[in-house]
């Protein structure tokens, strides 16, 4: 597999540089955030082979963002950048992953924007500004959140909170043995956007 990005970009927002790579594809967007302070690469290269995998299954386009968090919404400086991206289609849609810091900020900033459609947010941490996710995560206006928890993970104590808002948008799933960085396994973690962003409810119930 070749574990190169069609472009990098460097972005300048507020007082730090965010990275972007991009996978070329169709008007279906996966947006990739990286947790805290993590690279648009991720360790062991878990995002480029993610954004390969996603672009030879479904011919989505992916694109990957570092996440040197400070407190601001980054994510209107990655709307701009999917915007420029995605010019060249009369329109498209946006499906959003976040792992750690990045499931908080799209359950903080994420749902502000009408065009992501779908998230996946993966361990993000509920041991503090659980209001901030709770308020976030009912004023969406799409699809749907699916939550995603390893059994192992800091936050497990904690989900009984966030299964409390469960609806019709809002889903809770727990990935058994795995821990917060799903150490134990690198291919369960690379089916996450397949199984929770792309197949039916379903389908993840029936395998869970």
């Amino acid at each position: 597999m070749n574990l190169e990005f069609d472009k990098e970009i460097k972005s300048k927002f507020k007082n730090n540089v965010i990275e972007y790579g991009i996978v070329n594809g169709d008007n279906t967007i996966v947006f990739i955030k990286a947790g805290q302070n993590g690279s648009l690469y991720g360790y062991n290269n878990k995002y480029i082979k993610m954004a390969k995998r996603l672009n030879s299954k479904y011919g989505c386009s992916v694109i990957c963002s570092s996440n040197p968090f400070d407190g601001n919404n980054p994510l209107d400086n990655a709307m701009s950048i999917i915007e420029e991206y995605a010019s060249k289609f009369d329109n498209y849609k946006i499906y959003y992953l976040g792992y750690s810091n990045g499931a908080l900020i799209g359950a903080w900033f994420g749902v502000n924007y009408p065009q992501i459609k779908r998230m996946a947010l993966v361990n993000g941490p509920l041991m503090f500004n659980l209001h901030k996710t709770k308020e976030g995560v009912l004023s969406f206006k799409g699809e749907f959140i699916n939550f995603i928890y390893g059994s192992e993970d800091q936050s497990i104590g904690y989900i009984d909170l966030i299964k409390a808002i469960e609806n019709d948008k809002i889903n809770v799933y727990v990935e058994e043995g795995q821990d917060h960085h799903f150490s134990k396994s690198e291919e369960d973690f690379l089916r996450i956007p397949e199984k929770y962003l792309f197949e039916s409810k379903i389908n993840i119930n029936e395998e869970i």
